[in-house]
């Protein structure tokens, strides 16, 4: 596979992303963590949402931010979200999130949910995300590991786990398209990816508090998760399908 090649037409293969029923959550858990981390309480300035899609996020920081740009190289999600932008303050554009149309130290908020392992070089994603994000600015990044055991994008037991020539196999066999693309990270990856940056993590305040950051959707009410006692989870983080941290510079 070119390393160079981005995964295009997403919300063509996943049309659940336009799902507002399926986003609407993981928007509310967003805006509970970042008001919770301090990050919405009186930062103006820029906002961008990295591969914002049909921006559902985007939307959503309008009321927050001076200005709000929604970031996507898939042009028929961005033709979705222009239809559905009601906020002066939104700009959506095709843009490469490896080359971020913006200056050095600008931007007040980075969104980066599930977009990692999307793009041809994750490395570089981050390189920029630090070089654009100002002093006092805050990324708010959603994280899926490779050793989920339910792969999150093709719903096959174990198939992140596997090379990418039998991972093309895995999903070949079950009608799920003709190449796993996705580039998952495991959780000492993921780390390395954001070394350069200072960290706070809510994975496990989020399961431990799911209520409290609109977290229903990641951990069912009476589930299996709610059911393991607490302090097994320290032990049990390299294992969780995904990980919400909050980076600063």
């Amino acid at each position: 596979m070119n390393k160079y090649r981005y995964q295009e037409k997403l919300s063509k293969v996943t049309p659940i992303l336009l799902d507002s029923n399926y986003k609407q959550p993981k928007v509310d858990k967003m805006i509970s963590i970042l008001t919770d981390c301090g990050a919405l309480s009186s930062n103006r300035g820029l906002a961008i949402d990295i591969g914002c899609s049909a921006g559902f996020f985007t939307r959503a920081l309008s009321p927050y931010f001076d200005n709000v740009v929604g970031l996507d190289i898939d042009d028929s999600a961005l033709t979705i979200a222009c239809q559905k932008q009601t906020y002066e303050n939104i700009t959506y554009m095709i843009g490469d999130s490896m080359k971020l149309p913006f200056s050095d130290n600008s931007v007040n908020l980075v969104i980066c949910n599930h977009v990692y392992e999307h793009v041809p070089d994750a490395e570089r994603l981050f390189e920029e995300i630090e070089r654009v994000l100002s002093n006092e600015g805050v990324c708010y990044l959603g994280a899926a590991s490779r050793l989920t055991i339910i792969e999150p994008h093709y719903k096959l037991p174990f198939l992140s786990w596997l090379p990418k020539l039998l991972a093309n196999k895995y999903i070949k066999i079950f009608n799920k398209g003709n190449e796993y693309y996705e580039n998952l990270k495991t959780p000492w990856g993921i780390k390395r990816l954001i070394s350069k940056f200072y960290v706070k993590d809510y994975t496990l305040e989020i399961v431990y508090y799911p209520d409290k950051y609109c977290a229903r959707d990641l951990i069912t009410k009476g589930g299996f998760i709610e059911k393991v006692p607490k302090f097994l989870w320290v032990y049990l983080y390299n294992f969780l399908p995904s990980f919400i941290l909050i980076l600063k510079k």
